[in-house]
């Protein structure tokens, strides 16, 4: 008499990619902030990477990745495309040499106009959406 017994044989498996997203901006002074004309849409043009700020939310777009947040220096919660408004997602990707004429907005003056949501974040209270 025979007996067998069928083990599975052990197979490789590869680990799953890993996808690492560039981190958000930290932006640490209050940044001057200039309408983008004929849109809801402000940017921040003394900073090197895409900041706007659209209906009380700050916003960046590091590559193909949004992050939103309730304050220009964080914390920022990342977000998928289709959870970005569309004012923000259609700025024009020349926005920057179109605009670099328009008056920039002093903070603290911007700041007024938006009260609460423009100011710096402070401690590490997060915020609900």
């Amino acid at each position: 008499m025979s007996v067998s017994v069928g083990l599975p044989v052990p197979v490789a498996v590869a680990p799953a990619p890993v996808v690492v997203a560039p981190q958000p901006v930290y932006v640490q002074q209050p940044p001057e902030m200039v309408l983008i004309p004929r849109s809801s849409v402000y940017f921040a043009p003394g900073v090197s990477v895409d900041l706007f700020f659209h209906n009380n939310y700050w916003w960046n777009r590091r590559g193909d990745h949004w992050y939103r947040s309730n304050a220009y220096n964080g914390p920022w919660t990342s977000v998928g495309p289709r959870h970005v408004p569309a004012p923000v997602y259609r700025v024009p990707a020349d926005y920057r040499t179109v605009y670099v004429h328009e008056k920039p907005m002093p903070y603290g003056q911007w700041k007024k106009m938006h009260g609460h949501q423009g100011g710096k974040h402070k401690g590490n209270k997060h915020y609900d959406d």
